[in-house]
């Protein structure tokens, strides 16, 4: 079964976003091929928020650097981002988006994904803005919001106090709501600034719901107030002379990452389904979610003099770590693994909880010309008390110590018609890590990707999130070919091939193993407002048989396929249709064929002269495995989708009302029906009968 993975649910078209169903189809496709491939629990809130910012502030196409963006959402390539410039280069600046249409390379579905993320101001060269224009023109946003399980699951249940000080973490120490707060302020692309709270289910709320002999035990442990807040201040662009500039100022929480992700790439980045898979986005962000494991905390900037860019960033932050070994007074001397759920709704929880201090501090200094750029990082990640893993197999070449020093040089070079980049890293036991990649455009509407990337089982980086099959880069190599291709107007056919080996054991493995991942999906975007998709995908991956904990040389395949039909369309000026229809075939070596389904009917509500829109879904599901997983219209900035299991149906309603065109209130209650178990999940998550029910309530105001 598919772990549970917190992840953005994306929105509908009068939610949020881009308003734009050929841009948001191909961002929930991207997501679903990162969840599918992902083994681990991953949170992509960071890319929701990321997403919604990029549609929200719009793009100024007229500027270089911000245009630029789009190649980390693999939204366009970066010969369509070069053909604009040399455009501009000839003929100036861009005043109306039908100037686009003569651009050579932009297919008509390409200038259906750009439009609403366009403005077409004047690249202005020398215009100072003041504190005036900054008050004047910032915007703010305030986001309230509380969601809950509507059942009554076995953590909250009452236990005796006998019972629950034999064993502490019997139940949550809070009540079952999740409690989120954010507000943010933003000046163009110049400033952002604010701040985050999360509460999550079971966490508790000032006070945990505890006697005073569990209270004793976590002495030193309790937080007073909330347990997540998260803050961020961020400046571009502060000119100090013709030469040199600030480019970027970041204080709090933010986000660093340069080249390719290998040498250093904290939170997480989008991986495309064909396409380039070249990475040019900015090298400090602000951190705006409440993602509690994948986050810097401290000051960043980079300076720009003449053709160099220089970066330095320290960050300080409390991490969540399973302690092993204390000393005399109770203090941390020795930790198993590090924790990155960001969940403390128990005493064990609790007791993990902000265990140990993990810092992390370094630099970046590259060269940058029009089409090209070298890098060279360095960096030393500190933990206050050494990480010593459990001792099994696949644990043999992971990091053991208190310290670790990680650097690594980058590059890429663009032309109009193909590109090179890549990045070699090393960690401070010399072991490497690298990936070189090629993309080729022989003909405007077409490109071909190669990329071959080795990363040695005993490359060591707490800060890595560069392309892999897997996890991490860690124990794994291998070759991925794509292309990207317009067939005709409006049809666009992309396809992906990925053959990754492990010279090393993995969790999953107890051998050298290896796989076969292949993907094809053909876009057919019949008008503006209508959308077909059909998606094939199939892999090959050698695991562990069932034999208990017998470590095994003599590995099984397992084979997954599926086939997805996805068709969003219009029934009148106010109602859309999303229908999708999806089919999946598991079989392992000497099982049998595990077959599972998805139907679902989508539909949305939006009226274009009303404050207030609606969505709507039916689904069926049949998934003995768990390899089955929807994605939902939600409200804004909210995730935790589980992959679906055995059989039943999922319906909700969604609901959006705009009050005096500042002030939303969005409302979704959702209910989950299964016809084979009388018990769903386990442990403190149990819930007793057959149907499960969520609600959400939220506020946003924006001025």
């Amino acid at each position: 079964m598919k772990k549970i993975i917190p992840l953005l649910s994306l929105l509908l078209p009068s939610v949020a976003f881009c308003q734009n169903i050929v841009t948001d189809a191909l961002i929930v496709n991207q997501i679903e091929n990162m969840i599918d491939n992902n083994e681990e629990e991953i949170d992509y809130t960071e890319l929701t928020t990321a997403y919604w910012d990029l549609c929200e502030q719009k793009i100024n196409v007229n500027d270089p650097e911000e245009l630029a963006q789009l190649i980390e959402f693999h939204l366009i390539s970066t010969y369509i981002i070069e053909s604009v410039n040399e455009y501009r280069r000839k003929y100036g600046d861009i005043r109306f988006f039908d100037e686009l249409k003569a651009i050579d390379g932009i297919d008509e579905m390409t200038l259906t994904i750009l439009e609403p993320m366009l403005c077409f101001e004047r690249k202005e060269t020398g215009r100072k803005d003041s504190f005036g224009d900054v008050f004047k023109f910032g915007r703010h946003q305030l986001v309230l919001q509380v969601d809950r399980n509507l059942n009554k699951k076995a953590g909250y249940q009452d236990v005796s106090d006998s019972v629950l000080f034999e064993n502490p973490s019997k139940k949550y120490l809070g009540g079952p709501q999740r409690i989120f707060t954010r507000y943010n302020f933003s000046y163009r692309d110049k400033i952002e600034a604010g701040f985050a709270l999360e509460k999550d289910a079971g966490e508790y709320l000032f006070h945990p719901k505890v006697n005073d002999s569990i209270k004793k035990l976590l002495d030193g442990h309790l937080y007073k107030t909330i347990d997540f807040w998260s803050a961020h201040f961020l400046i571009r662009d502060i000119s100090i002379s013709k030469v040199l500039q600030i480019s970027t100022l970041a204080i709090g929480d933010y986000q660093v990452g340069f080249g390719q992700g290998v040498t250093l790439g904290s939170g997480v980045a989008f991986t495309g389904n064909g396409g380039s898979l070249l990475r040019k986005s900015k090298n400090i962000r602000a951190s705006k979610s409440a993602n509690e494991a994948n986050y810097l905390r401290g000051a960043a900037t980079t300076i720009r003099l003449w053709k160099f860019n220089i970066t330095a960033f320290y960050s300080d932050i409390k991490a969540d770590a399973n302690v092993s070994a204390v000393d005399s007074l109770g203090v941390p001397q020795q930790i198993s693994s590090l924790q990155q759920t960001g969940l403390h709704r128990t005493f064990g929880e609790l007791i993990d909880r902000q265990a140990i201090t993990k810092r992390l501090y370094g630099g970046n200094i590259s060269f940058r010309t029009r089409n090209l750029q070298i890098g060279y990082t360095i960096h030393n990640t500190d933990l206050s008390c050494e990480l010593h893993p459990d001792p099994r197999i696949y644990n043999t070449f992971y990091f053991r110590g208190g310290k670790l020093v990680n650097q690594g040089v980058d590059f890429y070079y663009i032309t109009k018609k193909i590109s090179f980049y890549g990045e070699l890293a090393t960690s401070d036991n010399m072991a490497p890590a690298g990936l070189l990649g090629t993309t080729v455009q022989p003909a405007g509407y077409i490109d071909f990707t190669i990329l071959y990337r080795y990363y040695d089982k005993k490359y060591q980086n707490f800060y890595s999130n560069a392309f892999a099959a897997g996890s991490g880069t860690r124990n794994e190599k291998g070759v991925y070919l794509s292309t990207s291709m317009a067939l005709a107007p409006r049809w666009r056919l992309t396809a992906a091939a990925d053959f990754p080996q492990s010279d090393w054991f993995k969790t999953t493995a107890y051998a050298p193993n290896k796989s076969q991942i292949y993907n094809i999906q053909l876009n057919h975007q019949i008008d503006s407002k209508s959308l077909l998709s059909i998606q094939l995908k199939y892999r090959d991956k050698e695991k562990n048989g069932d034999a208990g904990n017998t470590y095994m040389r003599n590995l099984i395949h397992e084979r997954k396929m599926m086939l997805r039909f996805h068709v969003t369309f219009p029934a009148g000026k106010s109602v859309t249709l999303k229908n999708r229809v999806e089919y999946h075939v598991n079989k392992t070596d000497n099982q049998s064929n595990t077959n599972s389904y998805l139907i679902y009917q989508d539909v949305i509500f939006h009226p274009e002269t009303k404050p207030f829109s609606f969505a709507f879904r039916y689904a069926l599901f049949d998934s003995p495995d768990g390899s089955v997983y929807a994605y939902e219209n939600d409200v804004l900035y909210s995730f935790s989708i589980s992959s679906l299991y055995h059989k039943g149906m999922r319906i909700y309603l969604l609901g959006k009302v705009k009050i005096a065109g500042r002030l939303s209130v969005n409302a979704k209650i959702g209910c989950t029906v299964y016809s084979d178990i009388n018990e769903i999940s386990s442990g403190l998550e149990l819930i007793e009968g057959n149907v499960k029910a969520d609600g959400k309530l939220q506020m946003i105001l924006k001025l």
